[in-house]
């Protein structure tokens, strides 16, 4: 899944984005085009890829602590985590869709 990612070490910021290579309940591995120094606090935006309500797009934030990077692949310890919503559409489209579904017996 794609993501963007911020994260502060020594004194710089570093922004950047990647893609996902592994999402577990602890760590997230992912790979990105500059590699993360170790240690550094991160704050990840991972794309969601289901919707909610079949509406609103939605992104897991994630913040941690970077445990391994090289190269190829950054690898984070999630210390806390939580989904927003994000996006031009809003919870009153989902609630619109909603209305007019009917049930048929």
């Amino acid at each position: 899944m794609p993501l963007r990612f911020v994260c502060q070490s020594g004194g710089v910021q570093y922004t950047g984005s990647g893609c996902t290579a592994d999402l577990g309940r602890r760590e997230v591995h992912f790979v990105s085009d500059n590699p993360l120094p170790y240690g550094a606090e991160v704050e990840l935006r991972i794309e969601w890829p289901f919707l909610l309500q079949g509406v609103c797009p939605l992104e897991l934030r994630m913040w941690g602590r970077v445990v391994r990077s090289d190269e190829q692949r950054t690898v984070v310890t999630m210390r806390d985590y939580e989904f927003h919503t994000c996006g031009s559409r809003s919870f009153n489209q989902a609630s619109a869709s909603a209305a007019t579904w009917s049930i048929v017996a």
